[in-house]
């Protein structure tokens, strides 16, 4: 296996860095696209926002001065605070916006880039079923750091799942592809079976929706090896599919036998730097969407 392995309390801790030119949206950037979206403001749908534009109220700031929506106007930009406060503006998002909104992944530019976490799990499973690898990836100035913690046992679970929890701790954003669904709710499950505390979830922006309204016309269905190859121009050779993966974990709690690991961790550490790549793809897109 690749990396740099750390024998934890029942799990193997895999760390690989890998040279990254990121770019995230400017705070002055994210704020001009916030300040424009005139419908963040109860009250506001598709009528009063073209009509309130017509008559020159081209963003929530200038609306401070509009008779009826002023009040709300100021309430909203003093619930966001200068410069806007991430955790602010995503509940204002979420309650107004549908997740696939590229508002939500601009956002991230009002964000410490090293606050900002992809993570994606391998499981034995569906719903309910051991968790025995998770990944996590953090960008820094010209790298991208990826740990893998792998369970070497299911007695491994609880322990990985805690330093999972306390990596995790201070993140200011989430980033997965179908975590909303499926990781985060395991994660979930998974804490409550154990009696782990479960933490507050921070914020969480899921790339699979972003995926479905960006590239709908596009692509055949977005399973990630889909979207791999036809955005991202991946193709993957001799990988194991993830369909295999809970097999060869469970080869291995039979037999003992490591070989069976490396493919699954390849396959996962694959995962969590093409979740990169994609929201790179993203964020240049819209970029040129603004």
């Amino acid at each position: 296996m690749a990396g740099s392995p750390e024998q934890g309390d029942g799990f193997v801790a895999i760390s690989a860095n890998f040279p990254l030119r990121f770019r995230l949206p400017s705070k002055a950037d994210v704020t001009e696209g916030l300040f424009s979206n005139l419908r963040l403001l109860y009250g506001i749908g598709e009528h009063y926002d073209r009509s309130l534009k017509e008559e020159g109220y081209g963003s929530i700031p200038d609306l401070l001065s509009h008779r009826r929506f002023g009040g709300r106007a100021g309430e909203l930009l003093d619930s966001w605070g200068t410069p806007p406060d991430p955790s602010a503006v995503y509940r204002t998002l979420s309650a107004w916006l549908p997740p696939s909104h590229r508002l939500f992944i601009r956002s991230l530019g009002l964000m410490e880039r090293e606050k900002i976490v992809f993570f994606d799990l391998e499981t034995l499973g569906l719903a309910n079923s051991p968790v025995f690898l998770i990944a996590t990836a953090r960008l820094s100035e010209g790298e991208l750091k990826v740990d893998q913690y792998l369970a070497t046992s299911l007695e491994g679970e609880a322990p990985l799942l805690e330093e999972f929890i306390r990596r995790v701790g201070s993140t200011s954003a989430l980033i997965s592809y179908n975590g909303r669904s499926f990781d985060w709710p395991i994660i979930r499950e998974r804490l409550f079976y154990y009696g782990i505390p479960l933490p507050e979830e921070p914020i969480h922006i899921d790339l699979l929706h972003h995926c479905r309204r960006r590239y709908r016309d596009l692509l055949p269905g977005f399973q990630l090896n889909i979207v791999e190859r036809g955005i991202l121009g991946i193709e993957r050779r001799d990988d194991l599919p993830g369909s295999l993966v809970p097999a060869y974990y469970s080869s291995y709690l039979a037999t003992g036998d490591p070989a069976m690991l490396a493919p699954i961790v390849s396959h996962n550490r694959q995962d969590i730097l093409s979740l990169v790549l994609l929201l790179e793809a993203l964020l240049e897109e819209n970029d040129d969407a603004r």
